[in-house]
């Protein structure tokens, strides 16, 4: 073995030969989705659109999230201008910037070669080359989970004073709080390594040291709780709505659909390898407390499912984790024999390349799908990305009628179409509403921008029926006029255009 593959002994740069490389490798994907991103014909997605409607009105938090996307998306649109791109960019290079997290996690706990190998699988997982492309809560989430596992190993090897080590890992968790409220798994997943490893002789997190991670994370955290309190735990009660498990299903079929869909968050061979060797890990350095900050989520979101439902997204929080670990196995270092000169097993390197190399052609297959905003031979009937075409078109049909009838009030048929009327009204004196019936509000727009009657003021109204919704206060001027906008080979976006005054 290579000196500078050695666990012990000589001291190891980071980046140098085949770090090189490997460094080279990840910034070339990078740049590839980059260039992918500005040249896609796709258009934003309904949550995208709203995330960037929430950062023009900077808060610390909204109905249905926490406020770090907005922040992240409002200073990217600052910086690039009003573009699909400046929306979606920070996601390529957050998931850049994790994969080198995790590299030097792993190189403290396993060493050079298992860190590349982390990397390598990180930036290629399909999850990470969709959370590339659009961007979501999840994307700046799962840094800070990083950087909490980074603050771990940097304690559980002596790199970090175990005080610092705990305020930091608390403390990136909180900023994820303000992500994502499953940031929790992880702080969970403290209290894990915690309880079950403080009987030890060297427990990894001493009693004292996670009270200063409760605290940091608190801190952390407490511009969005406090928001929370003061606006009726708005965002805590949307959560609880997604859990749905007031309507329970008790399906165990729903549990296996969700593990069986990790194959596609993870890649089919390396969800095979992650699952395929945990029941070994027992036998594995540093496994203990990399399954505790992993594999709970798993079994957490399977239970969800089963109750109820859960997107396969749900489980992205243990990936960073589960990464580290197979970066570590796949170069040999996870065994409990140290000795640096054991050379690591061919099944388990070319267990690696095999997936990587399935990994790779589906992150190649992603950028062709973005740059050509298109599936090709194998667009299914229901085309998924038929929710990220039409929108310019609609507005364009929009604003013939705004001009013609000389209005500026919108009341839309729903959220998907306020927020994405929004984005492309973003320059102009235009009012977008949608029409909340129960005075019960569901979403961002219901509660934020519902309608209200200003009297004598024309209005455009869309709807999905030829006749007129039954708004009260709005008398009807002309026949509705139909939108008709392809999304897909078989699909169109269909919407009637209603004029009336208030």
């Amino acid at each position: 073995m290579k000196a500078n593959d050695q666990i012990t002994g000589v001291k190891q740069p980071f980046f140098g030969g085949a770090d090189h490389l490997t460094l080279l490798l990840i910034l070339v994907v990078t740049i590839l989705r980059t260039a992918a991103l500005s040249i896609s014909p796709l258009e934003l997605g309904v949550d995208e659109a709203q995330y960037w409607l929430w950062s023009k009105t900077l808060d610390f938090g909204y109905f249905t999230k926490p406020p770090l996307i907005a922040w992240i998306i409002g200073a990217s649109h600052w910086l690039f201008g009003h573009h699909v791109m400046a929306v979606r960019l920070p996601a390529c290079w957050l998931n850049f910037a994790t994969a080198l997290v995790l590299w030097q996690t792993t190189v403290w706990l396993y060493g050079p070669k298992a860190g590349r190998w982390a990397a390598l699988l990180w930036i290629s997982l399909p999850a990470v080359g969709l959370g590339s492309f659009l961007i979501s809560t999840d994307t700046p989430l799962l840094f800070c989970i990083s950087l909490a596992l980074l603050a771990v190993a940097g304690s559980s090897c002596n790199k970090i004073p175990p005080a610092q080590a705990m305020i930091c890992a608390g403390f990136v968790l909180g900023v994820g709080m303000l992500a994502k409220y499953a940031a929790l798994y992880g702080l969970f997943g403290l209290l894990l390594i915690w309880a079950i490893g403080r009987h030890q002789a060297a427990p990894i997190i001493r009693g004292k040291y996670l009270l200063l991670a409760l605290v940091a994370f608190l801190m952390a955290a407490s511009p969005n709780l406090v928001w929370n309190i003061i606006h009726d735990f708005s965002t805590v009660r949307h959560l609880g709505d997604n859990a749905n498990l007031a309507k329970q299903t008790n399906n165990l079929t729903e549990s296996m659909v969700f593990l069986v869909s990790q194959a596609g968050v993870a890649g089919p061979f390396v969800f095979v390898l992650m699952f395929g060797i945990l029941g070994a890990a027992r036998h594995e350095r540093h496994a203990g407390w990399l399954i505790w900050m992993a594999v709970p989520v798993l079994v957490l979101m399977s239970l969800q499912a089963y109750l109820s439902e859960a997107n396969a997204n749900w489980a992205m929080t243990a990936y960073p984790a589960l990464c580290v670990w197979l970066g570590g196995w796949i170069a040999g270092y996870t065994t409990k024999d140290t000795n640096a000169n054991k050379k690591p097993s061919k099944i388990r390197m070319w267990a690696g390349y095999g997936a990587f190399g399935v990994n790779a052609g589906l992150t190649i297959t992603l950028l062709i799908i973005t740059m050509t905003g298109s599936l090709g031979p194998v667009t299914p009937a229901s085309d998924p990305l038929r929710r990220l075409r039409g929108w310019q078109q609609l507005a364009s049909d929009v604003e013939r009628h705004l001009v013609a009838h000389k209005a500026a009030r919108i009341i839309a048929d729903r959220r998907a179409t306020a927020s994405l009327l929004s984005w492309h009204f973003h320059n102009k004196q235009v009012t977008i509403m949608v029409h909340d019936d129960d005075g019960m509000p569901r979403n961002h727009f219901e509660a934020n921008h519902s309608w209200k009657r200003v009297a004598g003021s024309p209005v455009l109204v869309l709807s999905g029926s030829i006749d007129a919704p039954p708004i009260p206060g709005i008398n009807w001027q002309a026949p509705s006029t139909r939108s008709l906008t392809a999304i897909s080979n078989n699909q169109v976006r269909d919407l009637y255009i209603h004029f009336g005054v208030e």
